[in-house]
């Protein structure tokens, strides 16, 4: 069986569709119930519908799961919220269980945290201000030094893929004017890597309340009792070290020069004893949190506001939705920022459509359209693998979607000054 979405292509006229082939009878209803519950802030045409439409897969298998083991789904309310930066993960595992980027999932059913099966790790940003350099012309000397300096097992704290560390001007958000203040954004995850619990079956599966669902289309693990203390208590351990892992490599790129840590936060964490997962998305309301773009768009600082407010609710386009199924008083204070672009086709989308199997999403085909109206027709079994026709979202749409929403309040225009790692950057990463 497969079910089709359709999608209207700004740039052309032409909608344009999403299939999903060789889903199982049973599992439908729970594709139409993940629906229901999978709300979007998300800028753009091209890969946020289609992030949408993947993430169906995924939040199924959790609604199916939660359902077996007795759950009541319309009063635990779970959710899926992207943000303006919503899109689809490079993780091939992620993609193949079902799951896309740039949200914030609630998969908490009296007691039991599903949240696990997304993956989360330790990744986040650390942002720093410069508090000794001399000169712009001198510090970019450095950050040269710096950049062909890093060592192997540097590179491998920083770790692949988006990866950075950059240095930007602060500029006054109003004036324009060059503030004289230098700040570094160093995103990474510290990479403790033998202390990720993301594969937790050889320690995890004989511990009580761990709990292995099939479903038509791969298993999920939800945890309750032991298992849940135990998974939570190696969570935290990996946050704390993964925080200290990025003020290390700070320091050790940084030997002798004087800056200040402004603000350390998890992007891709838990929240609230896992019955939330932040999936490259930003919630902390008391420190200035960062939102990076382009390298040549630089970043920007943001301080959150109060959100989803009232206002915004009653004019979303999920406002009825939302509405029906209880989920305006779960929304207000929800306090969510994007936590940077986010990938994204760089040509229109005729067609998409992906296939699943018994342990998920099997492979994907993308028809994109360019110059002349000859279309580039691709198969791969993730996203990574067709990365030449991917880029970032650019900042403008990001912005628009976060002032459209009142996310948050704008602080500081970062401008780049020089990004030293890694020494090239398109999306997913080179050296």
């Amino acid at each position: 069986m497969y079910i089709v979405t359709e999608i209207l292509n700004v740039r052309n006229p032409k909608p344009f569709k999403i299939h999903c082939s060789n889903i199982q009878p049973q599992f439908l209803p729970w594709i139409e119930e993940a629906e229901n519950r999978i709300f979007s802030l998300s800028a753009g045409n091209r890969i946020a519908p289609i992030a949408e439409d993947i993430m169906k897969v995924g939040f199924a298998k959790i609604l199916f799961a939660a359902n077996e083991l007795g759950s009541d789904i319309d009063t635990c309310k779970p959710f899926v919220l992207f943000a303006p930066d919503g899109t689809c993960t490079y993780n091939k595992e992620r993609f193949s269980r079902g799951f896309a980027y740039g949200c914030l999932i609630k998969a908490e059913f009296d007691g039991l945290i599903a949240t696990q099966n997304a993956m989360p790790n330790g990744c986040g940003f650390s942002l720093f201000e410069l508090k000794d350099f001399s000169d712009d012309e001198n510090l970019a000397k450095d950050a040269l030094k710096i950049s062909d300096g890093i060592t192997e097992n540097q590179a491998l704290e920083l770790g692949r893929g988006n990866h950075f560390i950059a240095i930007y001007h602060v500029k006054d958000k109003l004036s324009g004017e060059d503030t004289g203040r230098r700040f570094v954004i160093l995103h990474c995850s510290g990479h403790e890597l033998n202390k990720e619990p993301l594969y937790f079956q050889d320690w995890l599966e004989d511990v009580d309340g761990y709990n292995k669902i099939h479903t038509p289309h791969g298993s999920v693990w939800l945890l309750e009792k032991e298992s849940k203390r135990l998974y939570l208590d190696k969570f935290s351990e990996l946050e704390k070290n993964n925080e200290k892992g990025r003020s290390d490599v700070m320091k050790d790129l940084f030997d002798g020069m004087e800056f200040e840590l402004i603000s350390d936060l998890t992007h891709q964490g838990l929240e609230d004893d896992g019955k939330l997962l932040k999936l490259g998305i930003q919630t902390d309301k008391d420190q200035l949190l960062p939102i990076a773009f382009n390298p040549d768009e630089g970043a920007l600082t943001i301080k959150i506001k109060p959100n989803l407010n009232r206002d915004f609710l009653d004019r979303w386009k999920y406002a009825e939705m939302s509405n029906r199924f209880g989920y305006n008083k779960i929304f207000e204070n929800l306090d969510i920022i994007p936590h940077g672009a986010g990938y994204e086709f760089v040509k229109p989308i005729r067609n998409f459509s992906y296939a699943l199997n018994k342990q998920g999403i099997e492979n994907f085909t993308v028809e994109m359209e360019r110059s002349g109206g000859i279309a580039i027709k691709e198969t791969a079994s993730s996203f990574r693998e067709i990365r030449q026709y991917m880029s970032y979202k650019r900042k403008l749409p990001i912005m628009q979607k976060l002032f459209e929403a009142d996310l948050g309040d704008h602080i500081h225009d970062l401008i780049p000054l020089i990004q030293i790692h890694p020494k090239r950057s398109i999306p997913g990463g080179e050296y």
